[in-house]
């Protein structure tokens, strides 16, 4: 990895860990810069602005996604194992490395962010699409039996884990969210 790919990943994970710490509205190129040991001119030698930053964390985000999504595609699963895998990588990953769910729970801010908003938007119907995908799968397939709106069972998966994961945020990350994200995903497949 050359020293310039090395020096923008750190600019994202510095990025990541302020908007964990701070918020978004703590996210500032003094910030960065001063974490980072940088002048503000050699961090414009890797990002023109602090929207080009948060959309790199933006996609830095949404890569564990694709792979995720990839993984599951792979796997020979029966569609309720195929959610349950989904989630659980989802929760792991939150749970190694905490600064993520910051990004989880700031997509309403940084919807409004010109430049920024259409990605944030793109990554979070991809996340919805992907399990309204899975849910429909097991409708054809005969593995789901509900007459409930494929979409609707992928926002109350959804928002059952952005609301777990959001309460792990405000309680200083004091249960085991992982636990709790699939014991809710459990009650929900059970009824579907």
């Amino acid at each position: 990895m050359s020293i310039i790919m090395k020096r923008k990943e750190r600019i994202v994970l510095t990025a990541i860990e302020i908007i964990h710490e701070l918020g978004y509205q703590g996210l500032t190129i003094k910030e960065i810069c001063k974490r980072q040991n940088v002048s503000e001119g050699a961090l414009y030698k890797h990002y023109k602005s602090k929207k080009e930053i948060v959309l790199a964390v933006v996609n830095y985000y949404s890569k564990y996604d694709e792979d995720i999504k990839q993984l599951v595609n792979m796997m020979n699963l029966s569609v309720k194992e195929s959610i349950n895998f989904y989630i659980t990588r989802f929760a792991e990953y939150y749970e190694t490395y905490p600064a993520m769910t910051a990004i989880f729970n700031s997509k309403e801010i940084l919807k409004h962010e010109e430049g920024i908003s259409g990605r944030v938007i793109d990554v979070f119907e991809a996340k919805s699409s992907f399990l309204t995908y899975l849910i429909e799968s097991g409708k054809n397939t005969g593995q789901i039996n509900t007459n409930i709106d494929s979409e609707v069972i992928a926002d109350i998966i959804l928002g059952s884990c952005r609301g777990i994961t959001l309460k792990w945020r405000l309680r200083n990350f004091n249960f085991p969210l992982k636990e709790r994200i699939l014991s809710a995903n459990e009650l929900i497949l059970g009824s579907i």
